[in-house]
């Protein structure tokens, strides 16, 4: 019988991340990603938009944690809420883009306020929740 391992991830993990990363990569060398054609210009959008993906995909992190492990109930959905808000945020992105290269210029500042604000909001709903199962257990022990 062989000893578990400990590090390792499950392979659907290990595949979300290598998508993540692949991503985080090569998504802000396209040209719909690049706000000028100047090279100077280029390289520093690439540096900010490596660096804005890479926080996003951080920030992104925590809410799938809390989902996979919370149970089915209003506190999964709550995790669930900012990763969808983020994909509906970035599809709009991509959409708005295509349509006028203009649009959304600031695209990397609008996915970084995203990343902020839900390390916040994640914040706030860990605590209450654990808050809320602490005076939960602490009601049904005093029963």
């Amino acid at each position: 019988m062989s000893a578990p391992r400990i590090f390792s991830a499950p392979r659907h993990c290990r595949l979300a991340r290598r998508t993540l990363l692949a991503l985080t990569c090569w998504l802000p060398a396209l040209p719909l990603f690049a706000a000028e054609a100047d090279s100077a210009a280029l390289i520093w959008n690439l540096v900010i938009a490596f660096t804005v993906l890479v926080f996003t995909v951080a920030s992104a992190m925590l809410p799938l944690a809390a989902w996979r492990q919370w149970p089915a109930g209003p506190w999964r959905k709550a995790a669930a809420a900012p990763l969808l808000l983020l994909l509906l945020w970035v599809a709009l992105i991509v959409v708005a883009r295509l349509g006028n290269p203009e649009a959304h210029g600031l695209w990397p500042l609008e996915i970084f306020a995203w990343s902020m604000l839900n390390m916040i909001y994640m914040v706030v709903i860990m605590t209450a929740k654990r808050i809320l199962d602490k005076a939960d257990v602490e009601q049904r022990d005093s029963d």
